[in-house]
């Protein structure tokens, strides 16, 4: 299954607190300039008709590795030890909801069925972190930071800035594709039936407030992460998931990796370079593991 709809799962808060510096400079900024058609698909053997990611993915298979933050969470056990109990959590389980890579929410007609709308909905815990009932004071806070400090310092800077640059030019590339407008209005002949009356433009802008009430904020933003679902919801939501599947989300993939490819043949050379330190990187999350897990 691929996922396509731009809704990442929020972090908590002592994730947050443990990974630092490192990931600081890790924007999207300098993904201005707008895509180009083109992109060197054939130079790295990607085929667009069989991955299930988009080439930043794809093509470095250590980018957001879950393992990544499995060796933080070894490193934060061992530094934490004698100020708070921290509990790491190995990768493995795919979670239903959100892709363990992308951070991108899974949406089709069984998750519909079953959880609605993904993004209003939060996963049981996996166990990673600080023990539920346990209080973090200002202290235990202050420890996190030097530890996140302390693991920067052992694994060094994430090498992601050039491959957030990319992955942003991909995503830049879908409001401006011909063939995503076409899938839009296609959805949105699809969903008539559904009668939602206040149908919005697009479907990342779904469900509309006619489906599951008020539930943002004054932004619109969704803060709510435990809204209860409805049957209305629910149902709405199936014939969501299907009138995208007619050919919206293939069009939306195909935009990305159109315009991920696009970046990456502006700069091959700095493409192949972060490759390279990633597999670096990669080497001291490895060692890591092998200490700690």
């Amino acid at each position: 299954m691929r996922t396509t709809a731009r809704l990442v799962r929020p972090r908590a808060l002592i994730a947050g607190l443990l990974v630092t510096a490192a990931l600081a400079g890790c924007s999207a900024a300098g993904a201005a300039d707008g895509p180009e058609p083109g992109g060197d698909a054939s130079r790295y053997g990607y085929d667009e008709s069989t991955a299930t990611l988009t080439p930043v993915y794809e093509l470095v298979p250590q980018f957001n590795d879950p393992r990544d933050g499995y060796a933080r969470d070894l490193l934060a056990q061992e530094c934490l030890q004698g100020v708070v109990e921290y509990r790491p959590a190995e990768p493995g389980g795919e979670p239903t909801l959100f892709d363990a890579r992308t951070g991108q929410a899974r949406f089709d007609e069984q998750i519909a069925q079953q959880w609605g709308y993904p993004h209003l909905r939060s996963e049981p815990a996996r166990g990673s972190g600080v023990p539920d009932g346990v209080e973090v004071t200002s202290a235990m806070q202050d420890a996190m930071i030097a530890c996140g400090q302390r693991t920067d310092e052992r694994l060094g800077a994430v090498p992601a800035r050039y491959l957030s640059t990319v992955e942003a030019a991909g995503w830049e590339a879908v409001d401006g594709d011909a063939r995503v407008q076409e899938a839009i209005q296609a959805w949105r002949t699809c969903m008539e039936p559904a009668g939602v009356v206040d149908l919005p433009e697009r479907p990342v802008e779904m469900p509309s407030e006619s489906v599951t009430g008020p539930i943002g904020d004054a932004d619109g933003m969704v803060v709510d992460t435990e809204v209860p679902m409805s049957d209305r919801e629910r149902e709405v939501a199936v014939i969501d998931a299907r009138c995208r599947a007619e050919g919206y989300d293939e069009a939306v993939f195909h935009a990305r990796v159109e315009g991920e490819l696009a970046a990456i043949g502006r700069d091959v050379e700095g493409f192949e370079a972060t490759r390279d330190d990633y597999l670096e990187y990669q080497k001291r999350i490895d060692a890591v593991i092998n200490e700690l897990g």
